[in-house]
């Protein structure tokens, strides 16, 4: 089953601890005008961002994610214009002040279309635009993911989250127990892979940007063992 095909369903409440009010106010400084948000989700960032009068865009590949993010659109009475499609063939009919790729959208591109991927997204900037983006570190997807089990436990829906550690990504595999009525649960399962990155494997691939690199949970400067680390990349 695809990814997010199911997840898309309960992905706010399971991301209810992700930090977007404080990830907001970080990158605020840095954007204006108009921007897309690449790998939108749910549209979480991209609608927060619409909220604050900039021109926004969502894209995605996942139809459910999209459905969602429209739906949540309307209840907040803001225009986002939503695009389906795969970030690593991004299409844009012009330039844009900025981009965005909120909570792991990149660990999900595949090591041998990551530059692509970053080339496309300068040539839809205008000079002096930023890339905004960020990463689950190595030290999280391989000291703290992989090879674990995670679950939460819902009045509606049980789901149980297990990964395995690959070479250079984690397969995660996801099982969706959904309550039909009394103690009867419908089985739902997707998997999910992502890649790992260390922060010089990022780097060298934005050599011809002007590269800043913060911990994206303290919003200061990376740790060894920062879970999250935030890129803000500027066009030159």
């Amino acid at each position: 089953m695809n990814a997010y095909s199911v997840l898309a369903k309960y992905y706010d409440r399971l991301m209810g601890d992700f930090d977007y009010e404080g990830y907001l106010n970080f990158i605020a400084p840095e954007v204006s005008g108009e921007g897309v948000d690449l790998a939108c989700g749910s549209g979480e960032m991209t609608i927060a961002l619409a909220k604050r009068g900039i021109k926004m865009t969502g894209v995605d590949l996942s139809r459910e994610m999209l459905n969602c993010a429209i739906q949540k659109a309307k209840k907040n009475y803001v225009d986002v214009k939503w695009i389906l499609q795969d970030i690593t063939g991004l299409e844009l009919s012009h330039k844009v002040d900025f981009v965005t790729c909120v909570c792991d959208g990149v660990n999900y591109i595949e090591k041998t279309k990551l530059k692509d991927l970053f080339e496309r997204v300068k040539t839809y900037l205008k000079d002096g635009g930023k890339f905004i983006f960020d990463i689950s570190s190595d030290y999280k997807l391989s000291k703290i993911i992989a090879d674990n089990l995670f679950f939460e436990d819902y009045d509606d829906v049980t789901y149980f989250w297990s990964n395995s550690l690959g070479k250079g990504y984690v397969d995660m595999d996801m099982d969706f127990f959904e309550k039909i009525k009394d103690n009867t649960y419908s089985r739902i399962g997707e998997s999910h892979r992502q890649y790992i990155y260390s922060r010089k494997e990022i780097e060298d691939l934005l050599a011809e940007w002007e590269v800043k690199v913060f911990d994206g949970e303290s919003y200061r400067d990376v740790k060894a063992k920062s879970k999250r680390l935030i890129f803000i990349a500027t066009k030159r």
